[in-house]
C-alpha cells in the first residue's frame, strides 16, 4: 500500500509597518497559519517573513522572492497566509501566483477563508480580494500623504524617528551644547570649507551624531541642508521621488520649534549644498592647495591654444611639485611643472594683494547687495508656494491648477537658489577681507580647505606658463583668471 505524500506547506507572513520592531503582527499571523496547516494535515517546511515591508510601495520583499524561487524549484506544494492581501497588493503579482498554481498545482490557503485556485470561481474570488486590497492600499497611501502634508503645513513635529541633532527628545527644545556645533558647521561651510574637513575636525574633538557615531560628510550635508535647523517645516511627497530621498524638500511653513540658524543662512546653505556643480570630495583631504586650480599654459600646435589641463600634486625626490600629468589616453601634455611651496605662497600673496585693493572691496560689497536681493526673491517665491499649497489644501483650486501654477514658480526658485549659491562664496569674504597683514594672520590660522575656499572665491584658474630656463623662479609664469 502506497502512503500518500504529505503536502509541503510554506507560510508567508508580512506586516507593512512595524515601527517598534517587535514583529508581533508577524508572530500572530504565523500562529494562525500553523494552526490552519495542522487542521489540514500539511507539513510546514518553512516560514517566509517580510517584516515592515509594504507591498504597495514596491519596496523589495526578499522573503517573497525566496518563496517564489523555492516554488519554481518544486520545494513547496502549498502557500499559506493570513489573507490574500498579505501575499501582494498588486493584481499583477497575484496573476503570477495563479500561473504557478496552473503550472505546478500550487495550493493556496488563507486563514480568512478558503480560496481554490484550481477553479474559475476560486480565481475570481482571489482577484476580487486582490483588487479590493489594492484599492484600500491606494486610499490609505492617499490619506497618509494628505496627513503628512497637513502636518507639515501646520508646522507640527513629524512623528516617529530619532531626535534631530541640536534638539532635545521633544524635538522642540534647543539643546544648546549641540546647537553651537550646528552654527559652527554652518559658518565654516558658508566660508567654503569642505564637509570632509569639518567632519575630520569634529572626530578629533569627539563631536558625534545623536547615534553616538562620528559625523560623515553625507550626514552633515543633509543636516545643514535641512530647513528644520532654521525653524521651518519642509515636505517632500513620497510620490515625487523614487529611491534615495532628495536633499531638499519644499518649505511649506514656519515650524512650532525655534530655529538654530537664520532663514537667510539656511537658504544660502541649501543653495550651496544642492548646487550640482559643487565638487564632492572624498578621502583624507586635499594635500596640495592649488590642485585643479592650476592649469597648464604650455602652447600646443594649434595657434593661440594652450594645453589647459588641470595640474596635480606630484613630488620629485621628496620636493612637492605641481605637474601637468602625463596620463595616457588624455590630452594632457605633461610638459609643465612648478615648485608647490613657492607657487602656493605666490598665489596667496597675489590673492591677498587683490583683496587689499579698493576695486575688489567695491565688487565685494556689490556682490553682497546682489545676495540680499536674491535672498528676498527666494523668500518671496517660497511664500508664494506656501500660499498656493494652502489654496490647494483648502480646495480653492484643483490639483491641475496647483501643478500648472507651481511649475514656473519652482523653476524661478531653483534658478535664484543657484545664483545665491554662487554669490554666497563671495559674500563670506566680508569677514575675511581687511588689511594685508590682518588677512595674512588669518590665513595662517586656516586649514587647507579654508584657504582653498578663499582662493576659489576670487580665482577661476591660474594658468602656468612654461618655465624660463634662465630664471630659477619666475613669478611672471603665473597668469590669474579672476572671477569678475
Amino acid at each position: 500500500m502506497t502512503t500518500a505524500k504529505a503536502t509541503r506547506a510554506a507560510i508567508y507572513v508580512r506586516i507593512s509597518q512595524d515601527r517598534g520592531g517587535a514583529g508581533l503582527g508577524i508572530a500572530r499571523q504565523e500562529g494562525d497559519c500553523r494552526a490552519l496547516c495542522a487542521s489540514k494535515g500539511w507539513d510546514v517546511v518553512d516560514v517566509y517573513p517580510d517584516n515592515d515591508v509594504s507591498a504597495y510601495s514596491g519596496a523589495p520583499r526578499p522573503k517573497w522572492q525566496e518563496l517564489l524561487e523555492d516554488i519554481h524549484q518544486g520545494l513547496v506544494d502549498a502557500v499559506v497566509c493570513w489573507h490574500v492581501d498579505r501575499l501582494t497588493s498588486t493584481p499583477r503579482e497575484l496573476e503570477d501566483v495563479i500561473d504557478l498554481a496552473d503550472k505546478r498545482g500550487l495550493e493556496l490557503a488563507t486563514v480568512s477563508g478558503e480560496i481554490d485556485l484550481a477553479t474559475p470561481t476560486g480565481r475570481m474570488i482571489a482577484r476580487m480580494l486582490g483588487a479590493a486590497a489594492r484599492h484600500e492600499a491606494e486610499h490609505k497611501a492617499e490619506r497618509q500623504q494628505r496627513q503628512r502634508r497637513q502636518a507639515a503645513e501646520s508646522g507640527r513635529v513629524a512623528g516617529g524617528g530619532k531626535r534631530s541633532f541640536g534638539y532635545e527628545d521633544d524635538r522642540i527644545t534647543i539643546r544648546e551644547s549641540e546647537a553651537e556645533h550646528v552654527r559652527e558647521a554652518a559658518r565654516r561651510t558658508l566660508a567654503g570649507e569642505s564637509l570632509a574637513s569639518i567632519c575630520r575636525d569634529w572626530k578629533g574633538r569627539g563631536i558625534v551624531t545623536v547615534l553616538g557615531i562620528p559625523w560623515k560628510p553625507a550626514g552633515m550635508r543633509r543636516m545643514l541642508a535641512s530647513a528644520r535647523i532654521s525653524g521651518r517645516r519642509e515636505h517632500t511627497p513620497r510620490s515625487s521621488w523614487e529611491g534615495t530621498r532628495p536633499l531638499l524638500g519644499e518649505i511649506v511653513s514656519d515650524a512650532v520649534w525655534p530655529g538654530i540658524i537664520s532663514h537667510e543662512d539656511s537658504d544660502r546653505l541649501r543653495a550651496l549644498l544642492s548646487d550640482p556643480t559643487r565638487r564632492k570630495r572624498h578621502g583624507s583631504g586635499r594635500t596640495y592647495l592649488l590642485s585643479g586650480i592650476l592649469r597648464c599654459g604650455k602652447p600646443t600646435e594649434e595657434p593661440e591654444k594652450a594645453c589647459g589641463w588641470g595640474m596635480v600634486g606630484r613630488p620629485r625626490s621628496g620636493v612637492p611639485r605641481y605637474v601637468c600629468p602625463n596620463t595616457p589616453g588624455t590630452d594632457a601634455c605633461g610638459g609643465t611643472a612648478t615648485n608647490a611651496t613657492r607657487t602656493d605662497e605666490h598665489v596667496r600673496d597675489m590673492v591677498l594683494a587683490a583683496f587689499d585693493s579698493p576695486v575688489f572691496m567695491k565688487r565685494l560689497r556689490e556682490s553682497d547687495e546682489d545676495g540680499t536681493e536674491l535672498y528676498e526673491k527666494v523668500r518671496a517665491d517660497e511664500e508664494e508656494l506656501e500660499e498656493l499649497a494652502s489654496d490647494f489644501g483648502a480646495r480653492r483650486i484643483s490639483r491641475k491648477e496647483w501643478m500648472v501654477a507651481r511649475a514656473p514658480i519652482q523653476e524661478r526658485l531653483e534658478l535664484n537658489r543657484a545664483k545665491l549659491a554662487k554669490v554666497s562664496s563671495k559674500a563670506v569674504l566680508l569677514g575675511f577681507v581687511g588689511s594685508y597683514d590682518d588677512m595674512l594672520a588669518r590665513w595662517e590660522r586656516m586649514n587647507p580647505s579654508q584657504q582653498r575656499a578663499v582662493i576659489s572665491s576670487a580665482v577661476r584658474a591660474v594658468h602656468v606658463l612654461p618655465a624660463n630656463p634662465r630664471k630659477r623662479w619666475d613669478p611672471d609664469r603665473f597668469v590669474i583668471d579672476w572671477i569678475a
